[in-house]
């Protein structure tokens, strides 16, 4: 009885904590001005990225690998388009979405003035 007891305390704390964390996915949508929707699901610790259109989950492709962290994403309707960019919070590296692919930003280069 005593190692029941000790079972379920165990799984009670471990989900209050997970809850308290919460998923690390989360999901936009952005509407276009011919009345289409795009949704943008996105994880904020590994970066991963999808895109949905007619009902079909499209990834966002990885230009090169990245690491775990913590990402932030803006999604945007431009009209009959749409943006997202991705920060990473620790770093502050930045991609936009170009075409389906991650394309890195690069910070400014340094001119004489």
């Amino acid at each position: 009885m005593l190692k029941q007891i000790v079972v379920f305390i165990i799984i009670f704390f471990s989900a209050s904590v997970y809850s308290d964390v919460g998923s690390p996915w989360s999901i936009d949508m952005v509407a276009l001005n011919n009345g289409e929707t795009r949704h943008i699901k996105y994880n904020e610790i590994t970066g991963e990225t999808w895109w949905s259109k007619n009902l079909v989950w499209k990834k966002i492709i990885e230009s090169e690998p990245i690491s775990n962290s913590i990402y932030e994403f803006k999604v945007v309707s431009t009209g009959l388009n749409w943006r997202t960019i991705r920060i990473d919070k620790l770093s502050g590296q930045a991609w936009k979405n170009s075409k389906g692919t991650w394309a890195k930003i690069n910070p400014a280069s340094k001119t004489r003035q």
